[in-house]
């Protein structure tokens, strides 16, 4: 095994040690879900959070409750700084920083003052040690990385309701030919308790223009735990190879890519995984499922996970949770109705602003992270399922609807989007003139016109159904 700074590989111990010299402090060495995997000798007697920390192998969950609900961990999965925690009459002052290997969160270095003030150049040391910490935290996950994807593969077939012969996995293991012996073999690998009933949660994300920050002050005004926080000054004068610069506080930055995505689904699941124990995760492209544990009777575990889905920063991200499922069988449709939850609330944010100057685009410019759970939007998830069984019957057929969606389609022209407004207004040209920020004569020559060229008359009740069905499709997506 190699070694690195003098360290062996992967001894995080001796990692520990070397950072707490160089600090001036007690480390703590934590992974993304606030587990220890090392801390430093102890010289002095720790403060109380310490203790229990160390005893317990982790940070007390009602800690992690705390430091959640107050943005802590928002902030400290969003930036490349040193984020600072004052002393108060509880804990000794604390400087926190997350190790990342790219856009991949590795886990967190944790100084606290032992028994003095932290040394005037802890904040620097502290990011030099992050760095440093990089190849050791890789070995350790690297080590853990093939369970974690045969956990994710186990949440993937139990969402998916995948059947023995369709896992080539245990094709060859005639132990689990049984279909409810493989989903009980996946749901121990998944790490879910046998007979506990789960809600999905889903989460989309999508790139956005989002406004940069000053490393220096970034969280200004945020209080977590009642004191305030903020990132350590000087952040970006010793950039890791891999970060980023660091926009001006006045210019949108548009996030694309897949590895921003990944970054916000990072901090997703780092939030999911803190937010209750048996908390699982898996992803699939831009989509996180969060499977959350509820309590005997309770209808909505994933409730107080949605603000922190709504206040993501990097990204816009649109999140769904369904019905909790009483059993593993019902996963399946609890991830279904997630999913239409979230294609509901894409769609709302697609529609955006009406104009009356084109057909409109899909893009949502201007759309904002929304969250709900599916009793909240059943009508619209109903439609949603209606259009997908009618679509495929809708593109074998004719008549003026189709003849319209595609004169729209060839020319850019608004006839489908005043008709659509027209209907959704009841027939009140005065309203959907408003609705499409057009005068009501102006829509009213395009209703005539419609009818002139594609026969389209709004008078007949069965071309009226049409036309909706069809403007609604023409903006239907899956």
């Amino acid at each position: 095994m190699g070694e690195v700074g003098g360290l062996r590989l992967g001894d995080l111990p001796g990692l520990a040690n070397t950072v707490a010299d160089l600090v001036g402090g007690a480390i703590t060495i934590e992974d993304p879900q606030s587990r220890v995997l090392a801390y430093s000798r102890l010289e002095h007697e720790p403060d109380p959070m310490r203790r229990l920390t160390i005893l317990g192998q982790e940070v007390p969950r009602w800690r992690v409750h705390e430091l959640r609900e107050s943005g802590f961990f928002r902030t400290l999965w969003n930036t490349d700084g040193v984020v600072r925690l004052p002393a108060d009459g509880r804990y000794a002052e604390r400087l926190v920083i997350a190790v990342r290997d790219g856009s991949e969160v590795l886990g967190s270095l944790w100084a606290a003052a032992d028994g003095r003030p932290l040394a005037a150049g802890a904040a620097e040391a502290l990011r030099t040690a992050a760095r440093a910490a990089v190849p050791h935290l890789s070995h350790h996950r690297t080590w853990g990385r093939a369970a974690a994807r045969a956990r994710e593969e186990a949440v993937h077939a139990l969402l998916e309701h995948r059947t023995y012969a369709e896992d080539s996995a245990y094709a060859e293991d005639s132990a689990y030919a049984e279909d409810r012996a493989y989903a009980a073999r996946a749901a121990r690998e998944a790490g879910l308790v046998p007979g506990r009933p789960y809600a999905v949660m889903v989460a989309e994300v999508h790139p956005s223009a989002v406004m940069g920050a000053d490393p220096s002050t970034v969280v200004g005004g945020e209080v977590y735990g009642g004191r305030a926080a903020r990132v350590v000054p000087g952040s970006s004068s010793l950039p890791s190879p891999t970060s980023a610069p660091v926009p001006s506080p006045v210019s949108p930055v548009p996030v694309s890519g897949s590895a921003s995505e990944q970054r916000v689904l990072d901090v997703l699941a780092l939030q999911a995984t803190a937010y209750r124990p048996g908390c699982v995760t898996a992803r699939t492209g831009r989509r996180l499922h969060v499977l959350v544990p509820a309590a005997e009777g309770e209808t909505d575990p994933a409730r107080g996970l949605l603000p922190a889905a709504r206040s993501v920063s990097r990204g816009v991200v649109f999140t769904g949770v369904g019905p909790v499922a009483a059993d593993l069988s019902e996963l399946p449709a609890s991830r279904e109705a997630a999913e239409l939850v979230v294609r509901v609330l894409r769609q709302r944010a697609a529609r955006g602003p009406a104009t009356g100057d084109g057909p409109g685009t899909a893009a949502g410019a201007g759309a904002v992270s929304a969250a709900a759970a599916y009793d909240e939007v059943v009508p619209e998830a109903a439609l949603l399922r209606v259009l997908d069984r009618v679509g495929p019957l809708w593109e074998t057929l004719s008549g003026p609807v189709h003849a319209m969606t595609e004169h729209d389609r060839a020319h850019g022209s608004a006839y489908g989007a005043s008709v659509a407004a027209y209907l959704d207004a009841f027939g009140d040209t005065g309203v959907a003139a408003r609705l499409l920020n057009v005068h009501a004569n102006t829509l009213r020559y395009r209703l005539r016109r419609a009818r002139e060229l594609f026969g389209l008359d709004l008078d007949d009740p069965t071309l009226r159904l049409l036309a909706d069905i069809g403007l609604r499709l023409a903006r239907h997506t899956r």
